[in-house]
């Protein structure tokens, strides 16, 4: 008899468990922001003329520029969640559009750790579309990186967080690396609102044409969060 409530008993507690693990695992969020990027990097001729500077030819300078990004957590553990971001660096030196690059990432990952002893890691596969319209040299790409993203929450209001992507085949070679901080309003029912900074470097090379973009921007950037 004893044993029998002692199963009954752990049943209910696996039960609660499961219950509360699929409502922790089920979890959307959204942030907008500017990235104080400092510009660098070269156009560069395949057939070996001389190559432009974006920052001594063309004139690119550090300024702010807009980027977004959402994701959503399920808790089907076949199903990768999805994750969206875009950056638009538009730098226009001579009051004209002269430099402008937009990346579109869409993220498929998975939950290695999901808050296992306040730690979150994913990794996945992110598929970048870039356009370009810099100087006459108008192109667009498509890049696949790998994607990792690590996480620490100390507390529940405060997460620490880095995040990479990789990429290395043929002219297209980059990486986008950053670490941040933010502070989230967890006591708020439904809408939680928060704050991120970080800092971002963010190196990518890829043909445009007869022509390599080789560009590298950092700087910290910093920006508002939703969690849902």
């Amino acid at each position: 008899m004893m044993s029998m409530k002692l199963k009954t008993a752990a049943a209910l507690v696996a039960a609660l468990f499961s219950l509360n693990a699929s409502a922790d695992f089920l979890r959307a969020e959204a942030g907008i922001g500017a990235f104080n990027a400092a510009p660098g990097g070269t156009f560069e001729d395949k057939s070996g003329a001389p190559s432009f500077d974006l920052k001594d030819d063309l004139g690119i300078d550090t300024e702010n520029d807009f980027y977004v990004w959402a994701y959503v957590k399920h808790p089907v553990p076949v199903i990768p969640n999805v994750r969206l971001e875009y950056l638009n660096l538009t730098h226009n030196p001579d009051g004209a559009s002269s430099f402008n690059v937009s990346e579109l990432d869409g993220i498929l990952y998975y939950n290695i750790l999901d808050d296992t002893f306040f730690v979150t890691v994913d990794i996945g596969l992110d598929v970048k579309y870039v356009t370009s319209d810099s100087k006459g040299f108008d192109d667009s790409e498509t890049l696949a990186l790998a994607y990792a993203r690590a996480r620490v929450e100390p507390l529940d209001s405060l997460g620490l967080e880095t995040l990479v992507k990789v990429t290395n085949y043929q002219d297209n070679k980059g990486y986008d690396f950053r670490i941040k901080a933010d502070y989230t309003l967890t006591s708020l029912p439904v809408v939680q609102p928060g704050l991120e900074i970080g800092y971002r470097i963010h190196k990518v090379q890829y043909a445009i044409g007869d022509y390599i973009n080789k560009g590298e921007y950092t700087g910290v950037y910093g920006g508002l969060m939703l969690r849902f």
